[in-house]
């Protein structure tokens, strides 16, 4: 995709929604939702707590649904098996980890966070720049209005456009998207893809994706999954970076190759900045940055905190250990480009559907495809293959490496 400025792109296909969001042309950030497995990162619950361990500060319940999370308590909350309590999703399943959540109702903005059933205005204890007076005014004039809800500031809020309009965004929202529960069940769903993408970039148009236009978007998807699956990624300067992310840390190695040290370490932070948002990397991150002088090494630290400042998730720069390593904590959020392609039986299957719906000449499709992609089809991915206008004919093949479209005009 080209043109200046930023863009946000949605598709909607059978069993699956995406998004990327440009700037200037380049994918900076990407989303994935499936229908058999839908993100529930910012969805409320009310939940029956399970087990309390209060030495490892969590607990956990399950949802209504039967899935399992954890919570992360603190001090002050004191849970109890079988108490009855309002959880926010927070963070995706990983490894073995099952869905992280913590206590109480929030709804996140690029700006404000929302608390519903607390009172009072909080800031982020790394906020750069206080709101002005008289928008803080505003703001307890709007809480005074709509008793019943509390705010906390993020980092960046004293820079936004227009706070008191984020923040009536996010009661409209929620008065809108909720729903009183008695016993246990979903408060808020998050309003899925296209709410997540609406809280974080407010004001910015949602296109979507038509027929003339899904062969370049697809293109541009392929393309940031293969950057992403990647460990090396190349420099304009000559370099390079190493990018190994394991269960404890990301690793990040940065090699000037044939470059000069200078180039890589001017060219290196906004780059660096920019695959940790399009890979979603949560976690510890260490970069291994070539010794440098003391105001060489200053200045990528700066660099590299000016970048980080673009991703809406507030990465925050930790220091340098005694050995050289810069370290970075990002907040484990949704799942990203890695895990979404992990599974190549199901984006194999989902594809093809998709090539389907963007054929309605078929009359009737045909897809010859592997024994096991049939199966997952008639059962998990089922509500994906009825979203379709059209009888489809699975032709189950012992020599069908992938799954196939076999085209039979109208």
């Amino acid at each position: 995709m080209t043109g200046g400025g930023a863009r946000l792109l949605t598709e909607t296909a059978p069993g699956q929604m995406r998004a990327l969001l440009y700037d200037d042309g380049r994918v900076v950030e990407a989303w994935h939702d499936f229908a058999h497995d839908p993100d529930l990162t910012g969805s409320v619950h009310r939940v029956r707590i399970d087990r309390v361990f209060a030495t490892q500060n969590r607990a956990t319940a399950r949802l209504a649904d039967g899935t399992a999370i954890s919570i992360r308590t603190s001090r002050r909350d004191s849970f109890d098996p079988g108490d009855l309590v309002t959880v926010t999703i927070t963070a995706a399943r990983r490894e073995d980890k099952p869905w992280q959540a913590m206590p109480g109702a929030r709804l996140a903005g690029k700006h404000v966070i929302l608390l519903p059933g607390e009172a009072g205005i909080a800031t982020s204890s790394r906020m750069t720049e206080p709101p002005a007076a008289d928008v803080m005014a505003l703001l307890t004039a709007i809480l005074d209005a709509s008793p019943g809800y509390g705010v906390i500031l993020r980092r960046d809020a004293g820079r936004a456009d227009d706070l008191p309009a984020c923040l009536s965004d996010l009661i409209t929202t929620w008065t809108e998207g909720s729903t009183d529960v008695a016993g246990d069940g979903c408060v808020f769903d998050g309003g899925g893809l296209s709410g997540q993408v609406r809280r974080h970039y407010p004001g910015l148009p949602v296109e979507d994706v038509g027929p003339a236009a899904a062969d370049r978007f697809a293109g541009d998807w392929d393309a940031m999954i293969e950057g992403c699956l990647s460990d090396e990624v190349r420099l304009a300067s000559g370099g390079c970076l190493w990018i190994e992310a394991t269960r404890a840390v990301t690793a990040i190695d940065l090699d000037s190759g044939r470059g000069p040290l200078a180039s890589l370490l001017a060219e290196a932070p906004a780059v660096i900045a920019a695959q940790l948002r399009l890979r979603q990397t949560g976690g510890l991150v260490a970069i291994d940055v070539p010794r440098a002088s003391k105001a060489a090494s200053a200045g990528f630290d700066a660099a590299l905190d000016a970048a980080l400042a673009g991703d809406p998730r507030h990465p925050e720069r930790i220091g340098r250990t005694r050995g050289g390593l810069v370290e970075l904590r990002l907040p484990h959020g949704r799942s990203g480009p890695a895990v979404w392609a992990a599974d190549m039986m199901v984006t194999g299957a989902l594809s093809v559907l998709r090539d389907v719906a963007l054929r309605p000449a078929l009359a009737v499709a045909r897809i010859e495809l592997p024994a096991a992609m049939a199966d997952w089809l008639r059962g998990p991915g089922a509500p994906a293959l009825a979203a379709l206008d059209r009888p489809v004919e699975l032709v189950v093949s012992s020599h069908a490496p992938a799954a196939t479209l076999i085209e039979v005009p109208r």
